[in-house]
């Protein structure tokens, strides 16, 4: 895992630099709500944060995590890619979500990968100590399990949307899923990193935009998609499911 760090200190959990020049403020890390003043503290001493840049492969899809990482700031793309190459996004999550928690389970191929989709700030925890953590705090155990539930929903869900939308609905659908608080756009990704999120060609990512911008439900910039019309892009999914490409 090559990572750009900001600061020389070594974590003794991973062996990894990490930069202890910030602290965190609040838990705000959806598998430690709840667990006593202090203890969340206690925990992150252990595993300080360290920064990585955009596009920093966490694993690939052929390998799989061996560490749980704990998303501090920015978003990570969770994908899955198939063995001819395509690849489809499943989600993107954002700040007090965790990942990798496949490495819980032993040697498992998951066939998912992790990809920093911005600059982001994480903590990475051994299989070991979460291992530990959890027979310590059963409920960090129980909210694991409930969020891994959740993933594999989603996860078949994101297939099932491979296979039955065709490039229209699947480009529509990527654009919403950037874009969850509605904040009227996406940007940071070129055209080919779009598509490469839906599992089509540039050329068919920059055609379906081109119809997007002409319907008046998006304008198109440099790496940037302003979101005009929402509801129109929420439509196209769901009437082009059951269409192929």
């Amino acid at each position: 895992m090559e990572m750009i760090i900001e600061s020389k200190t070594e974590n003794s959990v991973t062996g990894l630099l990490v930069d202890e020049g910030s602290v965190l403020e609040s838990c705000g890390i959806e598998i430690f709500d709840g667990l006593p003043d202090g203890e969340f503290e206690a925990i992150v001493a252990e595993v300080p944060p360290i920064s990585v840049a955009k596009g920093t492969t966490f694993y690939s899809s052929e390998d799989g995590p061996s560490d749980l990482y704990l998303l501090r700031s920015g978003r990570i793309e969770l994908y899955r890619q198939s063995a001819s190459g395509k690849r489809l996004t499943l989600g993107i999550i954002s700040e007090g979500a965790f990942f990798g928690e496949m490495s819980l389970l032993g040697d498992v191929q998951t066939g998912t990968g992790a990809v920093a989709y911005e600059a982001s700030v994480v903590h990475v925890m051994s299989r070991d100590y979460v291992s530990a953590l959890m027979l310590q705090h059963p409920t960090v155990a129980v909210r694991v399990v409930d969020v891994l539930a959740r993933r594999l929903q989603k996860a078949r869900e994101s297939l099932q949307e491979m296979a039955f939308n065709d490039v229209t609905g699947r480009v529509a659908g990527l654009l919403l899923l950037l874009d969850p608080e509605d904040v009227g756009f996406v940007e940071g990704s070129s055209h080919q990193e779009l598509a490469d999120m839906v599992g089509c060609l540039r050329e068919s990512l920059s055609d379906t935009l081109d119809r997007f911008k002409r319907s008046g439900a998006v304008t198109v910039g440099r790496k940037r998609v302003d979101i005009r019309d929402r509801s129109r892009l929420q439509r196209i999914v769901v009437q082009r499911s059951g269409a192929r490409s």
